[in-house]
């Protein structure tokens, strides 16, 4: 099979986009095409099949977003002439709009439950680090006074002894 040049290609595919356009097509419009562009009308049959068998596979979600994208500023006879263009029911596509406005939709709220959760655990965290704080003083705290306490023994046994040293005997044992 003859390879044509991809630009003469879309130049005839555009052709057949304009032909379904128009008010009904009459007969031997494709042949007439092929013969303007000087290329077999088995091979431009071929492109129209080709063309109309394009529909938009259902399970690509990223062409269905630029489909509802696409088709939201059109009016209803641009709309009727996209959706025969490319092989889907208006049904679906409604169905597909009302698809993405519901995600968008369930994330907000998602956003918003994820945002309150996010809230509690700040809260939890700061009367955590409060009690913490908290605890760190008294721990500190009761460590100076076992210094302190220490000292003071210390103090009381030179004290008994007269300064001298010798064995330390608790004052409790005198």
């Amino acid at each position: 099979m003859k390879r044509y040049p991809a630009e003469l290609k879309n130049k005839v595919v555009a052709a057949l986009y304009e032909l379904d356009n128009s008010e009904p097509a009459k007969a031997g419009a494709i042949a007439k095409i092929a013969k303007d562009h000087g290329i077999n009308a088995n091979v431009v049959y071929q492109w129209n099949s080709e063309r109309k068998a394009r529909v938009i596979n259902s399970s690509e979600s990223i062409n269905k977003i630029k489909a509802v994208i696409e088709t939201s500023s059109m009016n209803e006879h641009e709309l009727g002439q996209w959706l025969r263009a490319n092989g889907v029911l208006a049904e679906d596509l409604e169905e597909w709009r009302n698809t993405l406005e519901s995600a968008f939709d369930d994330k907000s709220a998602a956003n918003r439950a994820h945002q309150v959760a996010l809230d509690k655990e700040r809260k939890a965290r700061v009367r955590i680090e409060a009690e913490l704080r908290r605890k760190e003083k008294a721990l500190a705290e009761a460590a100076a006074l076992l210094v302190l306490q220490k000292k003071v023994r210390e103090t009381e046994l030179v004290m008994i002894h007269g300064g001298r040293r010798g064995r330390l005997v608790s004052p409790l044992c005198i």
